[in-house]
């Protein structure tokens, strides 16, 4: 019998690196002539593209400004970087759900950053049998994330995996299973209110779960 897909989110589901992205904005912000944030702020927002949460961060930015802003925090992200750590227990978690499942990683991200944050966090890429940024894919919550990771695949997604509510409506809009960790920066209730098909407390857990 083939193996079916999970797909999963990054930060938040395999690894922490809300601080390092924080930063990397703040120091954007900075030199674009904008005011340093208070990190949390910035996190809360976190889940879409970075050009999506500059917007909402600063409504009335020209968009000039806006492309210099995420240019400039992808560059500082290579400074940030080492305030990213892996959720505990997810690369074990990660190697048993290799033997019955084909794994996928998704992040809004760009894939050398997804690959910088993976090194970072000692999660090897190898893992996954596909990995794919911003420029790769639709933007969650698009379905088509999942219709073109099964066409390229040539396999069906059972379960997506992830922390926000993104992740949940993503799965929900294709007509697939769902996930929600509380590892990341949506709780318990707000992950909830999108009826996830399972809520565990981490990725760690997933095996015993789905087994």
């Amino acid at each position: 019998m083939k193996k079916k897909i999970l797909v999963f989110d990054l930060d938040g589901t395999i690894l922490d690196s809300s601080e390092a992205h924080a930063k990397a904005f703040n120091l954007a912000f900075q030199k674009n002539n904008l005011i340093k944030l208070p990190e949390n702020k910035i996190i809360r927002e976190f889940g879409p593209p970075s050009r999506e949460i500059i917007k909402k961060l600063f409504p009335s930015i020209s968009q000039r400004r806006l492309e210099s802003i995420a240019k400039a925090k992808k560059a500082f992200l290579e400074q940030t970087v080492h305030y990213t750590k892996a959720i505990p227990g997810v690369s074990d978690a990660l190697k048993q759900l290799k033997k019955k499942y084909i794994l996928v990683l998704i992040s809004n991200s760009e894939h050398s950053e997804i690959i910088d944050l993976l090194d970072e966090a000692k999660i090897n890429p190898a893992l996954f049998n596909g990995i794919f940024g911003a420029e790769e894919l639709d933007h969650k919550p698009d379905p088509d994330v999942i219709k073109h990771i099964e066409k390229m695949l040539k396999s069906d997604v059972e379960y997506i995996v992830g922390d926000t509510i993104y992740d949940i409506q993503t799965g929900k809009n294709a007509k697939i299973k769902t996930v929600g960790v509380l590892t990341g920066i949506h709780d318990i209730k707000t992950l909830g209110k999108e009826e996830p098909t399972i809520i565990v407390k981490s990725l760690a857990v997933l095996p015993d779960v789905l087994e």
